[in-house]
């Protein structure tokens, strides 16, 4: 081989190593929030879990002002959340603990991510500002529609339907067997996340109303 030949193959293989060394030191970036902007899935083939996704997939058509407790269990974070969806494709999310009080805010094609405690305001919706609970903006229904999904694809048992009671509402409730446990996934009748209990997170809604709160779409 000649050495211009050896030198070039040499350069091409140290090449190829230090964008897969890149790759490792950066790792991949969560998919969870991704995820969330895939076509909703109908039908999982289970007529149990079906009943509770379909809720769960219809969230978008309805209004409300929803308080939830959330509670990440990897680092201990306790948080509370406000969900208000009004006409007019109007969004607020405010997620507040400890550390921070954040508020998303769709009006149509304006989008805001406000820290309420600096007066800080970016245009876009950045979820990474409530990394501390592992979870995206849209936890109130979107997301956990894909995350139900997901799990009925991993189910290792038969999933149990129920229906119980919450916040003042009657919910639509699902235990799902997967690998390491059971998780539970709850919607009230507007498609509102009702619970989930899982192995990382559990979320509980604590209030509804049917009438959107104006209030929660100002910014700092």
């Amino acid at each position: 081989m000649s050495a211009p030949t050896s030198f070039l193959r040499s350069f091409a293989i140290a090449a190829v190593a230090a964008i897969a060394l890149m790759g490792c030191a950066t790792g991949q970036r969560p998919t969870f929030e991704d995820e969330t902007e895939l076509a909703p899935i109908d039908s999982t083939g289970s007529v149990e879990i079906d009943a509770v996704l379909e809720l769960l997939n219809g969230v978008e058509r309805s209004d409300f002002t929803a308080g939830y407790q959330i509670e990440t269990k990897f680092n201990s974070v306790s948080s509370t959340g406000l969900v208000v969806q009004a006409p007019g494709g109007r969004l607020s999310v405010t997620v507040e603990n400890d550390e921070r009080t954040v508020r998303f805010i769709v009006e149509g094609l304006d989008e805001r991510t406000c820290d309420m405690r600096t007066g800080e305001c970016e245009t876009s919706l950045n979820d990474a500002r409530i990394s501390d609970t592992q979870l995206p903006h849209t936890f109130y229904g979107p997301a956990f529609a894909r995350r139900l999904a997901a799990d009925a694809e991993r189910r290792i048992g038969d999933p149990t339907l129920y229906d119980r009671e919450i916040a003042g509402q009657s919910a639509t409730c699902v235990d799902v067997v997967v690998t390491g446990g059971t998780k539970t996934y709850c919607a009230v009748e507007s498609g509102l996340l009702a619970s989930f209990v899982g192995a990382d997170v559990t979320i509980e809604l604590t209030s509804y109303s049917p009438e959107p709160d104006d209030t929660k779409f100002a910014s700092p």
